[in-house]
């Protein structure tokens, strides 16, 4: 149980994993830039599914079983400011405006 705050910047590929999740619920806001990225989860450790909300999503225990990942897709370089929710600590519901 645990509520972070970390940052990370979009490299080359123009990808970033925001969090990898093993067998536990899990969250990811973006607190910084809003509204301008794209979210992914990698579900079972192979789907990949878009997000619609493009500053929040979660992922459920089963689908971290064998893993589940949150990535971020935007522009090279770009400083992404995030929240990281994970096993009773995950809300299923945004925090920030």
């Amino acid at each position: 149980m645990a509520v972070r705050d970390k940052s990370e910047v979009i490299g080359r590929s123009g990808l970033v994993v925001l969090h990898v999740a093993v067998g536990h619920k899990a969250s990811v806001e973006i607190r910084e830039p809003r509204d301008t990225l794209a979210l992914t989860r990698r579900v079972n450790g192979a789907s990949i599914q878009v997000v619609e909300d493009q500053n929040f999503t979660a992922l459920k225990t089963a689908q971290t079983l064998p893993w589940g990942a949150i990535r971020a897709q935007g522009p090279e370089g770009l400083r992404v400011h995030y929240r990281i929710r994970t096993r009773g600590d995950v809300t299923g519901d945004p925090e920030f405006d």
